[in-house]
């Protein structure tokens, strides 16, 4: 069942990609990694993309910061999200 910071996450990636919107999805981001903190593993987020402008592998406690700052990131949770 998703929770409730999941689900404001979701909603801050299904906005258009403008730079408050980001701002708002990396905030969402923390809440919630803040409301869900791994537990012993350090989990990674795997982009298999060729010549993208953002990282391959990014620590999760990292995605905020890439969301805020890389709109093609941004884009692609988008996708994943919907």
């Amino acid at each position: 069942m998703p929770t409730k910071e999941f689900e404001e996450l979701k909603e801050a990636l299904r906005e258009a990609p403008t730079a408050e919107a980001r701002k708002a999805a990396a905030e969402a981001m923390n809440r919630f990694l803040a409301a869900h903190p791994a537990k012993k593993s350090r989990p990674t987020l795997v982009s298999l993309g060729y010549k993208k402008t953002y990282p391959q592998a990014i620590p999760l406690d990292k995605v905020s910061d890439e969301l805020a700052k890389n709109p093609e990131f941004f884009e692609l949770m988008g996708r994943i999200v919907k």
